[in-house]
């Protein structure tokens, strides 16, 4: 950081001062750490607005700054060359306009106070932590798909197991629906059929009614005979001859003894 003399103005509106900061300044800072001036990069050139600078009527606040990059263990060398007037950052380069801007320098000022102006020197950094990030995160993202994916898995095992005991107690209920008899009390008359009809409507053979008619001999209703006998009609070829019979010719009732002794 210069002073006063070296303010923005001035260097900004003369070609002089900017060059001759450009070309002496890397040269002073690597006699001051002790390394070659290819050990410093210069960036740029950059204003500083102090807290008085209220408007454009005080450009002349507005002070200068020399950015340059050094390597990072010799910031705490130059900071004490900077404090020190005898060190080299003032006596080490033989040179009037070396040692004119060297005496323009805040010593006051600290080094590491001026935030880094280009985004991209952290970038390495700022890349470590975000593919630390990422990978961090893919390996959370990786343990919850595996989570997911187990329990889809077993989800869908109790469903296909489900599936199969439905499958399995429908398959079983519709055989038993066809092998076992209807659901009816034993020799209980169905509906809307007589007591002794078969399942054809029939008389039931098997019934009491029908044993008892078989043992009278009885098969059925007799049919009724609408002949009647005419003896006008002496000469109809289905009468029977009258005939008498002898009372000779009807023997005694003989009477044996039973085995009840009657």
């Amino acid at each position: 950081l210069f002073d006063g003399y070296l303010d923005w103005d001035f260097v900004c509106t003369s070609s002089v001062s900017s060059t001759q900061l450009f070309a002496m300044m890397p040269l002073i800072l690597a006699t001051a750490i002790g390394t070659s001036s290819d050990e410093v990069k210069t960036f740029a050139l950059q204003v500083r607005i102090p807290d008085t600078y209220t408007s454009t009527d005080d450009k002349s606040l507005l002070q200068t700054l020399f950015l340059a990059y050094i390597p990072l263990d010799s910031v705490d060398t130059l900071q004490l060359a900077l404090k020190s007037k005898n060190s080299l950052f003032y006596t080490g380069v033989n040179n009037d306009v070396a040692t004119a801007l060297a005496s323009h320098i805040v010593s006051a000022f600290a080094l590491n106070s001026v935030a880094d102006p280009d985004p991209s020197s952290g970038q390495g950094s700022a890349s470590d932590s975000a593919q630390g990030a990422m990978s961090q995160s893919k390996t959370r993202q990786d343990a919850i798909i595996g989570v997911v994916t187990a329990l889809g898995v077993i989800a869908v095992l109790v469903l296909i197991f489900l599936a199969f005991r439905r499958s399995a107690a429908a398959r079983s209920s519709r055989i038993t629906a066809l092998s076992d008899p209807p659901d009816m009390a034993a020799g209980a008359r169905p509906d809307g059929r007589e007591f002794d009809q078969d399942s054809v409507g029939g008389q039931r053979r098997r019934s009491f009614y029908f044993a008892e008619d078989s043992l009278r001999g009885f098969q059925g209703e007799r049919p009724e005979d609408n002949a009647q006998y005419d003896s006008r009609n002496g000469g109809s070829p289905n009468m029977m001859q009258r005939r008498n019979v002898m009372p000779a010719a009807i023997s005694a009732p003989i009477l044996q003894q039973s085995s009840m002794n009657w």
